[in-house]
């Protein structure tokens, strides 16, 4: 992972005896899991052309709008939100490089949420009939992408015992090891591009709550967020605080007609 506000992968993934280089996002996170055949990299890479980057703030589309594509993530956050009729809002999913987005929406004619740019970024946008093709060509790939949106129901319940359940305080470093998680670093500081009223919106708390809560962190020796970075002081501490168990990142992944090697059963996407 490349220290940024910007996130992007680059680097070369082994596909049986051939080494390829590729700044794809999406085989990158699939490769994590299976290995790709060609036929299923060429299947991948389709959904990574045609790039357009936006800035920051950039409605991609407004809830409500017709259904008609979704969207690869290639570079920067991004995140789909809901307005609420007295103007307040409610962040539903933090979106990183790699992931599909839109998947959820296009069981219906018109989008049940908004996709905002968090930051810049670049996307590729794609005809939902795309997916028709990509299934009938590769049940493979369809089940893995099947498997991809249980993980983000999964986490979408998480945040849901989160908001209900937690004190603030805990909601807080719960959210921050699941980005931390989810990018995949091993490092204990990071960046982290998200103001802190869009935090309060994905967790229920207030702007003024977010930052009383971030100082109790720093006093209490686990984390601090400045800057747009975090830096994490006391990673044990901050695991056992929160109860953080990651288990719910990791849907096991068993194959029809054989299992995955142990290394690959569980997803760090």
């Amino acid at each position: 992972m490349v220290p940024g506000a910007v996130w992007h992968y680059d680097h070369a993934v082994e596909y049986g005896e051939r080494l390829v280089n590729t700044h794809s996002c999406i085989i990158s996170q699939f490769d994590r899991i299976i290995d790709l055949s060609p036929d299923e990299i060429g299947l991948l890479e389709a959904l990574e052309r045609d790039p357009r980057s936006h800035e920051e703030g950039k409605v991609l589309w407004e809830h409500g709008a017709p259904v008609r594509e979704f969207h690869t993530l290639t570079r920067g956050w991004a995140c789909s939100m809901c307005l609420l009729p007295g103007g307040e809002r409610q962040v539903l999913e933090v979106f990183l490089p790699g992931q599909i987005m839109g998947l959820r929406e296009l069981g219906f004619p018109r989008t049940q949420s908004a996709l905002v740019a968090l930051t810049e970024v670049e996307v590729c946008p794609f005809p939902r009939q795309y997916l028709v093709t990509l299934f009938q060509q590769s049940a493979r790939l369809a089940e893995l992408l099947f498997l991809l949106q249980t993980r983000e129901q999964s986490m979408l319940t998480e945040r849901i015992i989160s908001v209900g359940r937690r004190p603030a305080a805990e909601r807080l470093a719960h959210f921050v090891l699941e980005i931390k998680s989810r990018l995949g670093t091993t490092s204990l500081s990071f960046e982290f591009p998200l103001r802190q009223d869009l935090v309060g919106d994905a967790l229920g708390l207030s702007s003024v709550h977010v930052s009383r809560t971030l100082s109790q962190l720093r006093e209490d020796g686990l984390m601090c967020v400045s800057a747009g970075r975090v830096e994490i002081l006391d990673m044990d501490g901050l695991i056992e605080f929160c109860g953080f168990n990651r288990a719910y990142l990791e849907p096991l992944i068993n194959w029809p007609g054989g299992d995955l090697p142990p290394d690959r059963q569980g997803m760090t996407m």
